[in-house]
C-alpha cells in the first residue's frame, strides 16, 4: 500500500483532497423525468426554452383598459383564454382575471377595487389615482422574469423544489442529472450489537439506523450495509468483494491489535490519499483508493468522531463524486472563549443563544448527546478562539 501524502494533514487540506478525489471520479449522466429530479444533482447548465412569462398577462383581477377614462366595457378575459388577435381599442376596457392575456394596445390593468361599473361603462373609483392605471401597470410582460436562452441553473447545483418548478415553467419535461453513486457501508467492531440494550463490554450500533437515509439524502444509494467483527481476513474479503462506486467504513482505523482496516487495505494493494488528519475528534480517518480506482472513506469508530468526520470530510468526497462544488463553510459568533491548546483543528458542537454560540456539554469523541442537542458545529483553529470572534462552521448533511 503506497502513501501519497504525509500523515496528519490539516483539516482544510483534507477537505480539499477529499473533494478533489471525488471530483476526479464523478459518475456519468442520465436524464430523469422532472417529477423524479428533486434532490438530484444537475449535470449540465440548463437555459430557458421559452421566455417567462410567455405572454403579456394581468398581475391581478380588474380591467384591462386602453386610452383614458371612462371606458366602454367589452367581453371579459379569463386565465386560460387564448390571446386576442385584435388590439384593444382606445376608450374601451375588458374585465380580466389574474393570468389573463393582455391584448395589444392596452394601457394597463385597473385593479378591481379601484374601478366601478355603471350602464356598461367603467369609471375610476374615488380610491384610484387620477392617472391610474399607469403605462404597463399590473401587467406581467413577456420575458420580464427570464428571456429565452437565459441560464436557469448551473451544472453541479442540487435540484431543489424551487429549481424544479422554474425548470418546469421554462419548458422542461426531463433533466440531465449525475448518476447516483452506489456505496457499500462496512461497520466494524466485535463489540457492536444491532438491537436491544448493550451488556457490559458491548455497544449499540449507532450507524445502521440512519446511514442509509443520510446518504440517500445527499445523493448516494447505499447498496449493502454489513457488520463485521474485528478480523483481518473477513475485513479484507468484504472490501475486496465490494464493487460499489465507493466504500464507507466505521471503526478499525486506530492502529491497535484489534484494528484491521489498514492491514486489509495493504493486502488489497490500495493507495492511501489521506492517512490521518490534524483534527479532533476524528484524527485517525483515512481515505484510500481501492482496486478499480474506487474511493474508500475509513471513519473512526467513536460515534461523535465518525459523524463529524463524515460531515466535514465525507461530504466533500460525496460532492466531488456528484460533480458538485466544495460546499462553503458558514460562520458563527462565539458567546465565550473556546480553548484549543493543541496544534489540531477542533470541531465543537454548539447551541445558539442571543449572544452567540455556546459549546454543548458531553461532546467527547465517544458521545452523541452533545451532537444531538446542537444547532451546529464550529471549527476552532489551533490556539482557540475568543468571545465575540467569528469562526467557521461545518455544513451539516442532516
Amino acid at each position: 500500500m503506497s502513501r501519497r501524502h504525509p500523515a496528519a494533514i490539516s483539516w482544510s487540506e483534507a477537505r480539499r483532497l477529499a473533494h478533489e478525489t471525488g471530483r476526479a471520479r464523478s459518475g456519468g449522466v442520465e436524464f430523469v423525468p422532472i417529477a423524479d429530479a428533486t434532490g438530484r444533482t444537475l449535470a449540465r447548465e440548463i437555459t430557458a426554452l421559452a421566455p417567462l412569462p410567455g405572454y403579456a398577462s394581468s398581475a391581478m383581477d380588474g380591467w384591462v383598459v386602453a386610452g383614458d377614462s371612462p371606458w366602454q366595457l367589452g367581453a371579459p378575459i379569463h386565465a386560460g383564454d387564448r390571446p386576442s388577435a385584435a388590439p384593444l381599442a382606445a376608450g374601451t376596457a375588458r374585465a380580466i382575471t389574474t393570468g389573463g392575456p393582455v391584448p395589444d394596445g392596452s394601457r394597463g390593468v385597473l385593479r378591481s377595487e379601484h374601478g366601478a361599473t355603471r350602464d356598461g361603462m367603467l369609471l375610476l373609483a374615488p380610491s384610484a389615482r387620477p392617472d391610474e392605471p399607469g403605462a404597463g401597470e399590473h401587467v406581467r410582460h413577456i420575458g420580464e422574469e427570464i428571456a429565452e436562452g437565459e441560464p436557469l441553473a448551473s451544472s453541479g447545483v442540487i435540484l431543489t423544489p424551487p429549481r424544479i418548478a422554474l425548470a418546469a415553467v421554462a419548458g422542461y419535461d426531463s433533466l440531465p442529472v449525475r448518476k447516483a453513486p452506489t456505496a457499500d457501508v462496512v461497520l466494524l467492531g466485535s463489540e457492536v450489537i444491532g438491537s436491544g440494550i448493550a451488556a457490559p463490554g458491548l455497544v449499540r450500533d449507532a450507524y445502521s439506523p440512519h446511514f442509509p437515509a443520510l446518504l440517500a439524502g445527499v445523493g448516494v444509494r447505499v447498496r449493502e450495509l454489513r457488520h463485521l467483527s474485528d478480523d483481518l481476513a473477513s475485513t479484507t474479503d468484504a472490501l475486496g468483494a465490494s464493487s460499489a462506486a465507493f466504500v464507507l467504513s466505521t471503526g478499525g482505523t486506530a492502529g491497535s491489535a484489534a484494528d484491521h482496516v489498514r492491514g486489509a487495505l495493504r493486502a488489497l494493494g490500495a493507495t492511501l490519499v489521506i492517512d490521518g488528519v490534524a483534527m479532533r475528534p476524528g484524527h485517525p480517518v483515512m481515505l484510500a483508493l481501492l482496486p478499480g480506482d474506487r474511493p474508500m472513506l475509513c471513519l473512526p469508530g467513536n460515534p461523535l468522531a465518525a459523524m463529524l468526520t463524515l460531515a466535514s470530510i465525507g461530504m466533500p468526497l460525496v460532492d466531488g463524486l456528484l460533480g458538485r462544488p466544495l460546499a462553503a463553510l458558514g460562520t458563527v459568533t462565539l458567546a465565550g472563549d473556546v480553548h484549543n491548546e493543541g496544534g489540531q483543528t477542533r470541531l465543537v458542537t454548539f447551541t445558539l443563544r442571543a449572544d452567540g454560540a455556546v459549546p454543548t456539554s458531553r461532546q467527547g469523541s465517544g458521545m452523541l448527546r452533545g451532537l444531538a442537542a446542537s444547532d451546529g458545529v464550529a471549527v476552532i483553529p489551533p490556539g482557540g478562539a475568543s468571545a465575540g470572534s467569528r469562526v467557521e462552521t461545518v455544513p451539516l448533511p442532516w
